[in-house]
This record gives C-alpha cells, sequence and structure tokens, in this order.
C-alpha cells in the first residue's frame, strides 16, 4: 500500500507516538500485551524526513524507548539497589552452580548469540548487493523486519510479570487473526474477493499471507480447548472441566470455553477460504505433534495402548477434514497439487526452488542480498530453468529456509536454524508439569505450525509474520524465567 499523504507530516505520528508513550509509561504490561492487536497495521505507513515507518513498528520503537528510559529513571533513584541486584543476577545466571543445578536449562543470554549473527548476516548484505537503492532496501528489511520484532521480543521477556499476561499476550493476537478472519469472510460473502483466483485474503494482497498470520491462532484454541476438556489423574466427571490449568486460583467457565470455540470456528473457516495448503499441512503437524506429546510423553500420557488408538483416530479425523476442506472448496486446486507437469501451485513451487538452489550454489556464503530475489528471478529464471517460467515475478523462493540461505547467505541460515534449536530445547526441557509448561508447549506447536507452512511458503520475511514469530519466540524464553 501507498505512503497515506495525511501522515506525512510530523505532527499525528508524534501526537500517537506521545499516546503511546504515556501508556506504556503508566501501563507497560498492557501496552505489551495489546500489541498484537497491532501487526496487521504495518499496512498503515508514514515517512519522517523520508524515512518510512508503519504504525506497528511505531508503537514497538515507543514502547522500546519508554522502557529503557523508565529503567534509567528507577535506576537513577535506586542506583544502589540495583547495583546489587544486578551483581546478584550474575553471580546466579552465570554461576557454577547454577549450570550445575540445571544442566538442561536455557539461559537466556545464549538466545542473543544466533540473534546478533542473524543481524549481521543480514547487514553483511550490505556488502553484495550492487546499487545504493538495493542498500536502501537492506536497511528497509532490517528495521522493519528484524529490529522491531526483536526489541517486541525483548520486551516481553523483560516486561511481561506472569503466566496470566503472557496468556493475554497471545489471545490479544488470537483477536487480531479473528478480525482479519472476518475481514476475508465478509469477501467471500461479497464476492469481493482481490486474489485472481477468488480465495480470500482480507487486506493482503494474497491468501496465503492470511492463512500465514490466522493458522497459529488456530493451533493456539484447539489447545487450549484441549487443556479445557482434558480431565488429570487428580480430578473425575465435572470437576475437571473446571480443573485448575494456568494458575491455582484460575477455573474455566463455560463462558471461556464458549468464546474460544467461537474464535477458533471463525478463525478455521476463513482459513478454509484461504484454501492454503500449506497452513492445513502446518495445522495438521502441529496438532497431530502435540497429541503424540500429550498422549505418549507428558505428564499426564496414558497407557501405550490407548494413546496409539487415541493417535491413529485423531490422525485420521485430521486428514478426513482437510481432504473434506479441499475436495468441496475446489477440487481443481487439490488435484493441481499432484499436477507436476502443467501450470500449478506445484509445479510453480519446483521452479522456484529450482532456481533459488542455484543461485545458492553460485553464492553459497554470502547470498545475493537481502531483498534482491524479485529482481535476480525475474533475469535469472529463464536462463536456469532454459525456458519461461510460469510465474516471471516471485517475490521470494516459497520457502523460509532457502529465504534465509539466498537472502542472508550461510551465516543467515546457521543463525536461524541455531536460534529454532534452543527455542524447542527450552520447551522440551522445562522442567514442570503446570501452567509454564502447558503454555511452551502451546507457544512450541505454533512455533512448529509456521516452520512447516515454511517449507511451500515464506513466513518471518514480512512485517506481520516477523513480529508473529518472535512474539512466539519472546514468549518460550520468558517462560524460561517464570
Amino acid at each position: 500500500m501507498p505512503i497515506i499523504p495525511f501522515l506525512d507530516q510530523l505532527t499525528l505520528p508524534l501526537l500517537l507516538g506521545c499516546i503511546w508513550g504515556v501508556a506504556s509509561w503508566g501501563w507497560p504490561v498492557a501496552s505489551i500485551i495489546l500489541m498484537p492487536l497491532f501487526f496487521p497495521l504495518y499496512l498503515v505507513k508514514f515517512s519522517i524526513h523520508g524515512v518510512p515507518f508503519t504504525i506497528a513498528e511505531w508503537f514497538i520503537y515507543v514502547s522500546f524507548v519508554t522502557h529503557f528510559l523508565k529503567g534509567l529513571y528507577l535506576a537513577r533513584k535506586h542506583r544502589e539497589y540495583m547495583f546489587s541486584q544486578f551483581i546478584a543476577y550474575v553471580r546466579r545466571r552465570f554461576g557454577k552452580r547454577a549450570h550445575q543445578e540445571s544442566p538442561h536449562e536455557l539461559h537466556a543470554y545464549s538466545l542473543w548469540i544466533p540473534i546478533t549473527l542473524m543481524v549481521v548476516s543480514i547487514l553483511l548484505s550490505l556488502f553484495v548487493v550492487p546499487t545504493a537503492v538495493d542498500r536502501k532496501e537492506v536497511f528497509g528489511i532490517l528495521k522493519g523486519w528484524f529490529i522491531a520484532p526483536i526489541m517486541y521480543f525483548y520486551l516481553i521477556i523483560h516486561v511481561l510479570p506472569g503466566l496470566k499476561s503472557i496468556r493475554r499476550c497471545l489471545e490479544w493476537y488470537t483477536i487480531s487473526a479473528v478480525l482479519l478472519s472476518i475481514w476475508g469472510i465478509a469477501q467471500w460473502v461479497s464476492h469481493a474477493t482481490v486474489t485472481p483466483d477468488g480465495r480470500v485474503s482480507g487486506p493482503f494482497a494474497s491468501a496465503n499471507y492470511l492463512a500465514l498470520y490466522i493458522m497459529p491462532a488456530v493451533i493456539f484454541v484447539a489447545i487450549r480447548v484441549w487443556h479445557m476438556f482434558f480431565v488429570p489423574k487428580e480430578y473425575n466427571g465435572v470437576v475437571g472441566l473446571f480443573m485448575k490449568v494456568f494458575h491455582a486460583e484460575e477455573k474455566i467457565s463455560y463462558l471461556a470455553l464458549s468464546r474460544y470455540l467461537l474464535a477458533g470456528g471463525v478463525i478455521l473457516f476463513a482459513l478454509y477460504l484461504t484454501r492454503s495448503f500449506g497452513a492445513f499441512l502446518g495445522l495438521s503437524v502441529a496438532l497431530i505433534t502435540y497429541a503424540i506429546y500429550h498422549w505418549f510423553f507428558s505428564y499426564w500420557r496414558m497407557d501405550r495402548k490407548t494413546a496409539l488408538l487415541r493417535l491413529v483416530l485423531f490422525g485420521l479425523g485430521i486428514v478426513f477434514i482437510a481432504g473434506v476442506f479441499f475436495v468441496t472448496g475446489d477440487p481443481g486446486k487439490f488435484k493441481q497439487m499432484f499436477n507436476f507437469k502443467g501450470q500449478s501451485s506445484s509445479s510453480v513451487r519446483v521452479e522456484v526452488w529450482t532456481v533459488a538452489r542455484e543461485l545458492i550454489e553460485e553464492n553459497p556464503v554470502f547470498g545475493i542480498g537481502s531483498g534482491r530475489f524479485e529482481d535476480v528471478y525475474a533475469k535469472r529464471a529463464p536462463e536456469i530453468l532454459g525456458k519461461v517460467p510460469y510465474e516471471p515475478n516471485m517475490l521470494h523462493p516459497h520457502n523460509v529456509f532457502l529465504m534465509f540461505w539466498v537472502s542472508a547467505g550461510i551465516l543467515g541460515l546457521v543463525s536461524f536454524l541455531w536460534l529454532i534449536i534452543l527455542l524447542f530445547h527450552t520447551v522440551f526441557w522445562l522442567d514442570k508439569h503446570d501452567g509454564r509448561k502447558r503454555l511452551a508447549v502451546i507457544c512450541g506447536a505454533m512455533l512448529l505450525g509456521i516452520l512447516v507452512h515454511g517449507l511451500v511458503d515464506t513466513p518471518i520475511w514480512k512485517n506481520d509474520l516477523a513480529l508473529q514469530f518472535w512474539m512466539i519466540a519472546g514468549i518460550i524464553a520468558r517462560l524460561r524465567y517464570e
């Protein structure tokens, strides 16, 4: 979308920034919890002295600066106290005893190693891209897709106080997914879709963008409802429905259950209307993996015979529902998934993967530079494929791992894989059997769904999808301390 003219002036952005800054100072937790509601507002843009910003990243910058200034203010008031606390923190986190007592626990500082390397890999693109225009594009990618989301990641770790606020953050993300889903359903009802194939896309140009954003919300809602109906060993009957899930004080009510079911139904229907095979693949793998964990490896696991039977029935149910969705929604698209000879979504992806692989083989260390794939694909694809590609214009290689390698080089790919391993390490080794573990496993399932969908599409390398990924990563890291 173009930069909105009436936002080009300094007045309105500064006014919004001041209002958000006051809110961040007075209610820091609420401002971080509500932030996911503004993720889709990256479509609303303005500029300050020629530097483009989006509403979402502007609010993050303001929150980050406010948090920093408030920290300085408190440190000035309690300098001696803060210093002693810092020394105690260093001894607790980095001392030998801490490592001996918790050999499997992830220390937060280890996350910043791959994150720093990831940022460095993007900066190295400045030496790879050929023109000043391309270097400006690299700075834009670094600012909007990495720096601002990583700032939000930092704020989640250092501001959110407990499980209730962490869960609220995911719930507000789900609300934003519901709003976008309603937008997509309205397009379907009014026959006002903007995609060439008539798939719903919400405010985005592609149906895949909507699917990438809302699919993790379905995973969150589905597992939360699962938890509400789950009856542990120490509860029976109706009491189990009102069991304590995330807090010692919290009990699940029918009202909360109905809200989750309604939200999940709306998002799932919109996801169906996107007809995104990658999204249903990610959703299915995430839920089946969670079922395997829950019935075989969790504290609340069952005996193997019962667990295996339930797992088989659950897997068959998901496959059946996904098949019905695709066949009734668009039988032609379902058949095209297995068509590699003519033009189809599968054959187009094979072409773009072939071109991306060739570009990586030519530039294995530094890649081609961030933000250049579309231009390079248009120039090199006919030469590499030996024919005119089915899709002459391609924004990205439809694979998140290829995207990191071709755009940020081998360092970008390694740092991304390193970060993913550390996050799953945290989920796996979190040695608790309470709300922390359950919420961590939910985020792990959401992250798995994103990565599986990322095999055929490109999450993370987009403003709202980057914020979504770093929000989940921040919550997993935050649960390490809870």
